[in-house]
């Protein structure tokens, strides 16, 4: 006896459901590290030193440096020459400060950028430091919410699974133990008794997943989408479908397979 069109339909649905919330909750946390990347590559420190700075010697003292690029001070000196005499711009030249970006490995947090100051300000050379910390600061903390947001929506989406997955295990209980316990009369082995389950779990989760799929696909080609994320100035692939696409199926088979499992057990308790 296999399942009805209704509740094949009810099953998909419900894996449909999952499958699309963890894709967009997939997308989130790409952008999420996009996002950060970007933050982490435009941010740097500015330190203003007396004399040069032994760029190598500097990184090997503070591992969370990444890079370190020193700032040309001749545009300076290149415009005020019309205004300052051969003299005063000769003694310009001659005291003028070094000045010098830093990066980082990671986007750092307000008590991380803190420390790195802290150390940088001890460096015998350096005469002055400037983080811009305010705007960092309130940067970082939208970055933290955002993160803080995906989590809570991860969170929601695995109790709502949860929810939906007992829903179809009582289905699958109810639409088979009169068949099951029929064939166990009869003495069929389990694995023919449970044959029409996995057939009915491996179909399922390979349509829903395919559903998934070319509706992320579908998404994906279109612009509204990409306009979205521009806005924030981010480009993120909303769907990768090599990638993507083997991940959703592989968790809709697990699942499924799960379901069938544990409807089985149940029924030989």
């Amino acid at each position: 006896m296999n399942l009805s069109i209704k509740e094949h339909i009810s099953l998909i649905t419900a894996l449909f459901t999952i499958l699309f919330t963890l894709q967009v909750y997939f997308i989130i946390e790409r952008t999420i590290v996009i996002y950060e990347e970007t933050l982490r590559t435009s941010y740097s420190m500015i330190v203003v030193a007396r004399k040069k700075l032994p760029i190598d010697l500097v990184k090997g003292q503070i591992q969370e440096i990444d890079k370190i690029d020193s700032i040309n001070p001749r545009k300076v000196i290149n415009r005020l020459k019309t205004e300052l005499n051969k003299d005063d711009l000769s003694i310009l030249k001659d005291n003028i400060p070094y000045f010098y970006r830093i990066f980082f490995k990671h986007y750092p947090s307000p008590e991380t950028l803190m420390a790195l100051k802290t150390q940088v300000e001890q460096l015998n050379e350096v005469i002055r430091v400037e983080t811009y910390s305010k705007t960092h600061n309130q940067i970082f903390k939208l970055l933290i919410l955002f993160k803080d947001i995906s989590n809570i929506f991860l969170t929601a989406i695995f109790l709502v699974s949860i929810m939906l997955v007992i829903k179809e295990m009582r289905i699958w209980q109810f639409e088979h133990t009169e068949r099951m316990y029929i064939m166990a009369l009869f003495g069929a082995p389990l694995w023919m008794r449970s044959a029409v389950l996995f057939k009915v779990a491996i179909l399922d989760s390979f349509i829903s997943s395919i559903m998934v799929v070319i509706t992320f696909m579908f998404l994906s080609m279109n612009g509204w989408l990409h306009e979205l994320f521009s806005m924030i100035s981010v480009e993120v692939n909303i769907f990768k479908v090599f990638e993507d696409s083997f991940r959703l199926i592989m968790i809709s088979f697990i699942i499924s397979f799960l379901l069938a499992v544990v409807t089985i057990l149940r029924k030989t308790e």
